[in-house]
Formats: structure tokens, sequence, C-alpha cells
């Protein structure tokens, strides 16, 4: 005699005759909630000040930040004194990038000043 019953093969529930199991729509609606949210990225900002007349720019720098970049931009930050490179999630530039400008934009930026900001680590 067969069961009265099948079974999912994804989760083992039992499904009367025609029943579907609602086991793939809690992860379809996952799926799709992590597909509208905004993907983070890293982005890293430029301080740069001007040997002749001391002007400070700070900027973000149009180019996708991996491994090989991040080493890039120390050996340059250590060649070029007047280079400092920050990292951090493009939400929060998006968020704070006017903040984090002008604190970086200061004649003196410290470490202590950097940890202050959160969410922003310097090279």
């Amino acid at each position: 005699m067969g069961k009265p019953y099948r079974e999912c093969p994804h989760c083992g529930a039992h499904l009367d005759a025609g029943e579907r199991c609602d086991c793939g729509e809690p992860e379809q609606q996952e799926q799709t909630a992590a597909e509208d949210r905004p993907r983070m990225r890293l982005i890293a900002v430029c301080r740069e000040v001007d040997k002749d007349t001391g002007r400070i720019a700070v900027y973000p720098l149009d180019k996708e930040i991996d491994g090989m970049t991040v080493t890039a931009l120390k050996i340059r930050a250590t060649m070029n004194p007047e280079l400092r490179y920050f990292t951090l999630v493009s939400t929060r530039w998006e968020r704070f990038g006017a903040a984090i400008t002008s604190i970086l934009k200061r004649r003196t930026v410290t470490a202590a000043d950097v940890d202050r900001i959160g969410g922003i680590v310097e090279l």
C-alpha cells in the first residue's frame, strides 16, 4: 500500500495529493530582496596636498578596488608623501561624503581623526 502523502524533495515536508510546497518561496523572496539591495563596494579616497600652494584636495578614485589596487596605492603613498589614500564602503561615502571631505581637508589629519570618522581606513 502506498503512502497517503508525498514528500517535498527539497525540505521533506509531507504534502497532500496536488499540494505544492511553499519551501521555495522564502528562498525566492530572500533572493529578490538581495537583488533589490544596492551592492556594497569598496572605494578609495585620495587626500592630495599641492606642493606649491598647499591646497588640499579630497576626491574619490573612479577605479574598482581590489588587492592589486590597494598595494599600488600603498606604494604610491609611500613614494609621494603629499598623497594619502583611504578606503571605505561606497554607501558610507554617499551618505557622509561631505563630512568626511571636510575632515580630510583639514591642514593636519591624524590617525585619531581618521578613527573618529569611523568606517574609513587609511592605506
